[in-house]
Formats: structure tokens, C-alpha cells, sequence
């Protein structure tokens, strides 16, 4: 019996062994000899990523995983299992799917790689700059703001100063600080900017991608001065705005606080917007604020009107509160609070005491403000029956348009059962005593 017994914890332990040898194997990593990793951009509408080992290291599997640097609330990279064909493995991201990131922006990538012994291996992550080769640009750049034109030869250095005054106005008199080294594509038109960007509005001029501390513009050299200038104030406005109220929470701006901070930005008014205030003033022609809440009027004259009194809340409140109260109200918003409630909290008005505390300051009537509506009680709202069991919901589409993996294994050998080992061992050391004990 005891020969028996020591039989049975020697095929256990093997069997143990055999486990833990076995799994080491399937995640044993090495170094494959690489003969070819790139990725081909094909601006704005492809980026074409490929990897090929030596043959003497046949390749059963291959996963992509990429992402294009900026900030965000969540780190997510695409992850996108690739068919290997002779020891290689290609493919496309279609951005035409998904939309591209700008010029300016930075990708990385990195193959996982498993071969027919189960082995595996990462490359080495690699970076790609996306660049509009269209054309020829040249660059003036200080510490903190860098400029990429190509049309025109004062128009470079004079944008750069610009925007430079502009982001010294939002840091002096709103407090409000640039987060990392900003880049400007300045476009020689409107059409070749809007080229570069996937699905953009066929009337835009400019655009700025806070997430990658990126604005593309559409400058004509024969108008640099009268309108490049002070747009490139309005849209770095928009850019360092969006960043110091940043939400992850959901939090919004009201329409007439973004654009007002950004015609504030653009310095002393000029003489259109001073004649829209007052000629507003002089009619009593202004909007009720909340309705600048959303979208600006699409008519031009009444859009005009709306830049202007937008703008002349904000100087109002910049100027009767100071710039830290306007960085308080931007942070409560960022929070996810509502208008009103951030107004609340910081000035003590909500919006339509505010709008009643401006219109005194600068001379125009009184409006009317109807009541507030009536909150709707839980008893009021009809009940519905429950839904039916679990329902079906479509899955949101991922934003690269790719299937995803699993993140890869860390590697660290994981056997299943192997902690039943001791119990085994256990129960036969419990069973031998027994059956080998005399009858009394």
C-alpha cells in the first residue's frame, strides 16, 4: 500500500509539473526577427499598417493595436486581429469611416505577434506624424504657439504675433492659461483647409481641435490682415477655453459664453460689432439670453447681433466681477451643473438675472422675463409597464470602425486546476490511515 501511495502523489506532483511547464511554454515570449513594420499614410483618407517576419519563424497570428495621441477622458486603443498570409499581415484604417485626425496630430502602433509554437512577442511601439504633403510649409514658432503656412510671405510672422497677443490677453485679464505648445495650419483658402478635414461644414472657415492642441484656418494672403488676424485670436480663445473646462462629467457651455470669451479675446471691438450693440440697444432688439443658449441664428444680420451681445455679457462680467469668478463659473459648468445653477453658485443670478443686470449696465430696457415654469411632480407623469426581460441594443460603433481583442496577455502563466494539488494529496493521505488500520 505505501508503494501505492507514493505512486499516487508521484503522478500528482507530475502531473502538477507537467501543468506549469505547459502553460510557461504557451506564454513564453521571444524576439521575432522583424523584416518589415511601417504604416503608409495616404492624407486624409488612409493609413495602411503592415508587419513581416522572417519565414524561419512561422507566424500563426498577428493583432494591430494603434491610437492617435491627444487628450481624453479615456484611453481606449483599437485593437484589430490581422489574417497573416506568408509570414505577413496588412491593414487599413478607412478614416473615411471614422473621420482623420488633423495634420499635426501623432499615431502609434504596435504588432503582437504569436508563432506556431505559441511564443509571442510585441514590437517595439512606433509614431507617425499625419502631414498634408499638399504643400510646402514653412514654420515660425515661439515657446508656446507653433505656426505652419505656405501662401504668403508676411503672413507666418504676423499671424504668430496675433496669436500671441491674444493668448496674453487671455491670460492676463481672464486668467485662463494654454496647456502645452499649440499648432496653426494656416490654409492659403478656405477650400484647400476643408480638404484636409473629413466631413467638416462646406462654410467653415477655421476649426480647433482642443483634444490635440491643433487649429487648421483657411487665410487668404490678401485678407491676413482685416480678417486672419483677429479670427486667429477667436479660435485659440475657443481651443484654451475648452481646455481649462474640459468635463468628463457631461458639463457644457452656453453658446454665448464660448463665443463671447472668443470675440473678447480678439481684443478692442471693431467697429461692427460696437454698432450692433448699440443700434440692439437703441431698438430693443436683443435676444433673451436663453435663447442664445444653443445654436446662434443662422441669418447673418441676426447671427451678427448675437456675436456682439454675447460678447458684451462676458465684458460685462469680466468686467463688474473679475476674471476669477468667470474661471469659477466655467470650472461649475465643467462640474456638469446647469446654467442657472453655476450662476447660481458663483454670481448668485441665474441667467435671466443676469441678462436683467447687464441690459442696467449698458443702458437698454428692462425685458419682461415670463415666469418660470411649474416643475412637474412625480404623481403627475403617467407610469408605463416594464419592459419585457433584457433587450436588444446596438452596440455603439467603435471610433477607428475596427473589431476589438482582449488586451494581450501580461505573460504570467495562469494554470487552471493546479490549486487543486493540495486537496488531492490531502484526501489520499486521509484514505491510507483507514484502510490500513486492523479490525479491532
Amino acid at each position: 500500500m505505501r508503494k501505492n501511495f507514493w505512486l499516487v502523489v508521484g503522478v500528482v506532483v507530475w502531473w502538477g509539473l507537467g501543468a506549469v511547464s505547459g502553460v510557461g511554454a504557451q506564454g513564453e515570449t521571444a524576439v521575432f526577427p522583424i523584416t518589415q513594420n511601417q504604416a503608409r499614410l495616404d492624407f486624409p483618407e488612409t493609413v495602411t499598417f503592415a508587419v513581416m517576419v522572417a519565414e524561419d519563424v512561422p507566424i500563426v497570428s498577428a493583432v494591430l493595436t494603434y491610437d492617435v495621441s491627444r487628450v481624453s477622458c479615456l484611453e481606449a486603443a483599437a485593437q484589430v486581429p490581422v489574417e497573416v498570409v506568408n509570414n505577413r499581415a496588412e491593414w487599413t484604417w478607412v478614416m473615411s469611416r471614422s473621420g482623420n485626425p488633423p495634420p499635426g496630430a501623432t499615431l502609434w502602433w504596435e504588432w503582437t505577434l504569436t508563432d506556431a509554437n505559441g511564443r509571442s512577442y510585441t514590437t517595439p511601439r512606433q509614431t507617425l506624424t499625419f502631414t498634408d504633403d499638399r504643400f510646402d510649409w514653412r514654420t515660425v514658432e515661439n515657446e508656446r504657439i507653433r505656426l505652419h503656412w505656405y501662401k504668403g510671405e508676411t503672413v507666418g510672422p504676423m499671424l504668430l504675433e496675433s496669436a500671441v497677443a491674444g493668448l496674453k490677453r487671455l491670460e492676463d485679464e481672464m486668467g485662463i492659461q494654454l496647456q502645452g505648445q499649440v499648432q496653426f495650419f494656416i490654409y492659403g483658402s478656405s477650400a484647400e483647409m476643408r480638404e484636409a478635414v473629413l466631413y467638416i461644414q462646406d462654410w467653415a472657415g477655421g476649426v480647433a481641435f482642443s483634444d490635440y492642441n491643433i487649429i487648421l484656418m483657411g487665410v487668404p494672403p490678401e485678407i491676413a490682415e482685416s480678417w486672419g488676424r483677429p479670427t486667429v485670436r477667436h479660435e485659440l480663445a475657443h481651443l484654451v477655453v475648452e481646455q481649462f473646462g474640459r468635463s468628463c462629467v457631461g458639463g457644457h457651455r452656453p453658446t454665448w459664453l464660448n463665443e463671447g470669451l472668443a470675440v473678447y479675446a480678439e481684443g478692442t471691438p471693431d467697429e461692427s460689432i460696437l454698432s450692433a450693440i448699440e443700434q440692439a440697444r437703441e431698438q430693443n432688439s436683443f435676444e433673451p439670453l436663453r435663447s442664445l443658449n444653443g445654436a446662434f441664428p443662422a441669418h447673418s444680420g441676426a447671427a451678427n447681433v448675437a456675436y456682439a451681445q454675447s460678447y458684451s455679457v462676458v465684458a460685462f462680467m469680466l468686467e463688474t466681477y473679475g476674471p476669477e469668478k468667470m474661471q469659477a463659473f466655467l470650472l461649475k459648468l465643467a462640474e456638469g451643473e446647469s446654467y442657472d445653477e453655476a450662476l447660481e453658485a458663483v454670481y448668485g443670478l441665474n441667467v435671466d438675472g443676469l441678462e436683467l443686470a447687464w441690459r442696467e449696465a449698458i443702458g437698454a430696457p428692462p425685458r419682461d422675463i415670463p415666469p418660470t415654469p411649474t416643475p412637474i411632480s412625480p404623481d403627475l407623469i403617467p407610469t408605463v409597464p416594464p419592459l419585457p426581460g433584457p433587450q436588444s441594443v446596438p452596440t455603439p460603433e467603435v471610433i477607428a470602425d475596427v473589431p476589438t481583442v482582449p488586451p494581450p496577455s501580461s505573460g504570467r502563466p495562469v494554470v487552471c486546476g493546479l490549486g487543486f494539488i493540495p486537496w488531492v494529496l490531502f484526501g489520499v493521505l486521509m484514505v491510507r490511515p483507514g484502510r490500513g488500520r486492523k479490525r479491532e
